[in-house]
């Protein structure tokens, strides 16, 4: 609109009332950019009708509900007081999607399928093919290569069962040496699993994708060493569970300091290098959703997008469209225009800070100079409020909601905080306590792949959203501590009790083992004699004396000799069995 018309709103509101007074005449006094004119109306998307914005005034005794603060940009304004809707109430924030845990996830209720939800052994099996592929160029560099065999299944699951144990100890920074010593201070279970030296070997191996293609694939995608590993597990998420009323948009960052071509630097971050991972939280539950790697620009193909911030809020919240939820963001997503495209289109309503830097912010919003401290500022728009607030000297905040139609203030709280502010803070941190418990109990270690450290975050952020289902399904409250520790266990006895079926275990391991696992050997595997003869587990290796006999205790097995072989009688021997189960039961 001209600025001549402008001039012709404001006569024509002079001839009718030359002595009109504002609500707040020390503020418009004080503000050049508060004015009772006409501007581009938030109210009403549609201006190019000039007469219609003219009716909107009415009558001049309520020409004081339709003064405004003009922006920076000279086009859109803020009305300064709310003017309900005539026509119909707003309807907004009616969820028309069930939240909680969906029906293909409703049938696990112990903690390992939970934990399968995310991981199925379809992904576990192709980790291992992938991993098998690899092997081959670690195995020619040593010269026994029988000494690095094939991986499997079990052996995969019994690795990353290991990682939770880990990091159950807060052990993630502990060097492996120290976790598998022989000075008394290593946890007994990490030694019973798997030995140092193929712990660090599978870990060294572990692959995604398939590396004879991987070349091609990167001309198109800089994910491409995990992102079937990556789609597949943020599918998951979201078939096995629907968020609630509210969610929460903000960055995670994976630490790391290797070479990578879009690690971030975020100095606000504990780890200030790594990964950036924008996520879609639940609030309440802090379940993770959505999830989306930060790449950069890439390649020309079916991966590269637009990494605008209202581009990554709209493929985030894509799942969740028109199910009238809330999304709360900070600065760096939140828009005005995206604000209205969410509401209009998507039937989302945002609350969020936004920077001071736009242009659809009038100019005495900004100015905190003449302003009271704990004062705030309100500008109504078409379904929405803008809201400035001083909460010390010099000092302003800046948020926009679609989601409150009132800029109401709680002056039971300390520093009289609006409503809007007091929403914000309770919903803000869905991301940032997603990254707390990843961190307190995390499973990742030093390594210089950046596809490594991408799957050590989806583990942690499985164990967080296993926990939330298994609580869901079984209504059982378990620390997040000791869930972690009994998914450890889960993934790594399987793998134990198999190497019961070495001949060559040693007694100590062989003793662990079935303690810590409670396994029963069977009767067929505990007769005396055996058809094939192995080497005697007390002699040297150099006698190379081979024996079939084996030890009558039914947790000890081990082949013997007649060197270390002595006699006892069946009542010495009955008596002794009977002693020890008086015994087992006082320590039960």
């Amino acid at each position: 609109m001209s600025r001549k018309s402008d001039h012709k709103v404001c006569a024509w509101l002079d001839e009718f009332d030359e002595d009109l007074e504002l609500e707040d005449s020390d503020d418009s006094d004080a503000d050049p950019n508060f004015v009772p004119g006409n501007a581009f109306d938030l109210r009403n998307n549609n201006s190019e009708n000039e007469s219609e914005n003219d009716d909107d005034f009415g009558d001049t005794d309520n020409a004081s509900e339709h003064e405004f603060y003009l922006s920076k940009d000279e086009k859109t304004k803020w009305y300064k007081n709310f003017l309900p809707n005539k026509t119909k109430q707003r309807a907004h924030n009616i969820v028309t999607q069930r939240p909680g845990v969906n029906a293909i996830a409703k049938n696990a209720t112990t903690i390992l399928d939970c934990w399968k939800l995310f991981f199925p052994d379809s992904v576990i099996n192709e980790m291992v093919i992938c991993t098998n592929k690899y092997l081959p160029k670690i195995r020619a560099k040593y010269q026994r290569s029988t000494i690095i065999p094939d991986t499997d299944k079990e052996e995969i699951d019994a690795l990353l069962g290991l990682l939770y144990l880990a990091g159950f100890l807060r052990s993630r920074h502990v060097n492996l040496k120290d976790l598998w010593c022989d000075e008394g201070f290593r946890p007994e279970y990490f030694r019973s699993t798997m030995s140092e030296q193929r712990f660090y070997i599978l870990l060294r191996a572990l692959r995604f994708d398939d590396i004879e293609t991987r070349n091609y694939r990167k001309t198109t995608d800089k994910l491409a060493p995990i992102r079937s590993v990556f789609d597949g597990f943020v599918e998951r998420c979201l078939e096995c569970y629907s968020v609630g009323e509210n969610c929460t948009i903000d960055e995670m960052l994976e630490g790391f300091r290797g070479r990578c071509s879009f690690r971030q630097y975020i100095p606000s971050k504990p780890n200030k290098y790594g990964i950036k991972i924008q996520a879609l939280v639940d609030s309440k539950t802090y379940y993770t959703s959505n999830m989306e790697v930060y790449v950069g620009t890439q390649p020309d193909g079916p991966f590269k997008c637009d990494n605008s911030p209202s581009s990554i809020v709209k493929r985030l919240i894509s799942p969740i469209s028109k199910t009238g939820r809330n999304i709360t963001m900070d600065n760096w997503y939140t828009s005005i225009p995206l604000a209205i495209d969410l509401l209009e289109n998507h039937k989302l309503t945002i609350v969020g800070t936004i920077r001071k830097n736009k242009r659809e912010i009038p100019g005495c919003f900004l100015d905190t100079k003449k302003r009271e401290i704990n004062s705030t500022i309100f500008g109504y728009g078409k379904n929405i409020i803008l809201l400035s607030y001083v909460p010390r000297k010099n000092k302003n905040v800046m948020l926009i909601s679609t989601m409150h139609e009132k800029g109401l203030i709680d002056d039971s709280t300390v520093g009289k905080k609006p409503e809007v502010i007091l929403y914000y803070n309770s919903t803000k941190s869905g991301v940032d306590v997603v990254d707390e418990k990843k961190e307190e109990y995390s499973v990742a270690r030093v390594n210089c792949r950046w596809s490594l450290t991408v799957f050590f975050s989806l583990m942690n952020i499985a164990g967080i959203n296993s926990q939330i289902i298994y609580y869901e399904n079984t209504n059982k409250v378990i620390p997040r501590r000791l869930f972690l520790k009994e998914l450890g266990k889960e993934l790594t006895k399987h793998h134990m009790t198999r190497r019961l079926q070495i001949p060559t275990l040693s007694f100590t391991l062989r003793q662990n083992i079935l303690k810590l696992t409670g396994y029963k050997l069977n009767e067929e595997t505990t007769s005396d004699v055996v058809t094939s003869r192995t080497k005697c587990f007390f002699c040297p290796s150099r006698k190379n004396r081979f024996t079939k006999t084996r030890c009558s205790n039914k947790t000890c097995q081990s082949y013997i000799c007649k060197e270390h072989t002595f006699h006892i009688c069946i009542a010495c021997n009955n008596k002794e069995e009977s002693e020890l189960d008086i015994n087992n039961s006082y320590s039960e």
